[in-house]
């Protein structure tokens, strides 16, 4: 829209707000950016992504639980293995061949939401090209993403699903879901800084603080901010349009500092500001609590929790891990619920791999599948969907001797679920997710 198209729209919203008897600086000051009035909650719909970043171990998060698979779990995992007696069960009615999973002793949150049904687990998921087999791994048949094992190469390959493409999949969908909002720079935000995942052809997400209102790009009035503002008055096209982008940046970070919910909306984060997740997810309920206030319809989040690089003193580090995903996803379903926009929003996880299934003394190698959630009202929650593996150290979910976790889910087809409770088409999730073609099924059935 051009500036002049702007103020034009602005003068059209204001007019009709004052015509209403809405005159107060708060509705003017947003009647150029919002369509609220004619926005309700059932419009809204938002994903939040949790990486889990450094690689969990999702065998010490998800850990095998009836007798026959937890006795081959503790010969495998030796030290490392944690006492059934302390574990969390949980039970699916999708058919498992017999084997059960629990939730490790600091999920009772997780526990709960997952028998409340808002909490679903998706087993054996990870980066695949093609459906892959042990049998076609040993006969050098099998087509293997680029280097597995490697943070870098593997976080990206989580965020873009393309690896012939340096987007990623939340901005890609973004480029599609951004004429739904009033304002198409909020459609994705990151609460840790930049990622892949939310690049997009045409978007790109905003950065906001993990720690409260979002921040101007510049303090108004210093020499900084003269220098990059003053648009209508350049020559320069490059000067123009560099100044263009600081003042387009200042406006949404300013629009966002008005309409984000007050802090104090939530009540105590839990961790004593220690929780980084639960201080991320926190800015992101308030900012969705903001929605229809900027006329948002469709946003796309993004956070981190950080320290699963468990190579050493995984048994001391990983409980703390959990203890600090269970806070902030039991805290961020309250702050949910007491906005009501539970059946809105759809969290879940990802991390670059999971971890192999022998231990490397005290800690773990990397590896490549994993156990996942995905969280919300929308959510078919209190299921397993997917088959939960055999746990051996050569078995057919092995990829190799010892070694990672064989994924059975792609991570494609897990995105392409999240994808089309958006509202994304098969045609348009196809060309987001290029390997998903060669997969049978693009919907894993997890959400309503």
């Amino acid at each position: 829209m051009t500036h002049a198209a702007s103020r034009r729209e602005f003068l059209r919203r204001a007019s009709a707000f004052a015509a209403a008897g809405i005159a107060s600086p708060y509705a003017m000051g947003f009647a150029g950016i919002t369509a609220a009035s004619a926005q309700n909650a059932a419009d809204y719909k938002a994903l939040v992504y949790v990486f889990l970043n450094g690689g969990n171990d999702h065998l010490s998060s998800f850990v095998p639980y009836d007798s026959a698979s937890y006795s081959r779990y503790a010969k495998v995992r030796k030290d490392l293995a944690l006492d059934r007696a302390t574990l969390l069960p949980i039970t699916a009615s999708s058919p498992q061949d017999g084997r059960e999973i629990a939730l490790s002793p600091q999920m009772g949150g997780i526990q709960k939401l997952y028998n409340a049904g808002r909490i679903a687990i998706v087993p054996s998921v990870g980066p695949l090209l093609q459906p892959t087999t042990r049998a076609a791994i040993d006969a050098g048949r099998a087509k293997l993403p680029r280097l597995l094992g490697s943070h870098f190469d593997q976080a990206n390959m989580w965020e873009g699903l393309n690896e012939a493409s340096e987007y990623g999949w939340g901005g890609r969908m973004a480029d599609i879901l951004a004429a739904m909002n009033a304002q198409p720079t909020m459609t994705t935000i990151s609460a840790v800084g930049h990622s892949r995942f939310g690049m997009g052809v045409n978007t790109s997400a905003f950065t906001v603080a993990d720690y409260g209102v979002p921040q101007p790009y510049f303090e108004p009035g210093s020499p900084f901010e003269q220098a990059v503002t003053g648009s209508a008055r350049r020559t320069n096209l490059l000067e123009k349009a560099y100044t263009q982008a600081h003042e387009s940046l200042r406006d949404v970070s300013g629009i966002m500092s008005r309409a984000i919910l007050p802090d104090e909306t939530f009540g105590k984060t839990p961790g004593q500001g220690m929780n980084e997740l639960a201080n991320g997810l926190r800015t992101i309920a308030r900012l969705i609590g903001a929605s229809g206030v900027i006329g948002a319809r469709r946003q796309i989040f993004y956070v981190e929790l950080n320290g699963f690089d468990t190579h050493s003193d995984q048994k001391a580090l990983h409980p703390q891990l959990m203890k600090k995903l269970n806070d902030a996803l039991v805290f961020f379903d309250s702050m949910l619920g007491k906005i009501g926009m539970r059946d809105n929003v759809t969290l879940f996880t990802s991390s670059e791999f999971g971890r192999n299934f022998t231990p490397n003394g005290d800690g773990t190698d990397h590896g490549w599948g994993a156990h996942h959630l995905v969280m919300g009202g929308a959510v078919k929650g209190g299921n397993i969907y997917g088959k939960l593996p055999l746990i051996s150290l050569n078995g057919p979910d092995t990829a190799y001797y010892g070694g990672p976790l064989l994924p059975r889910i792609s991570a494609s087809q897990y995105a392409a679920t999240l994808g089309k409770w958006m509202g994304l088409s098969n045609s348009a999730l196809r060309d987001i997710l290029p390997d998903l073609a060669r997969f049978n099924t693009s919907d894993l059935g997890f959400m309503g």
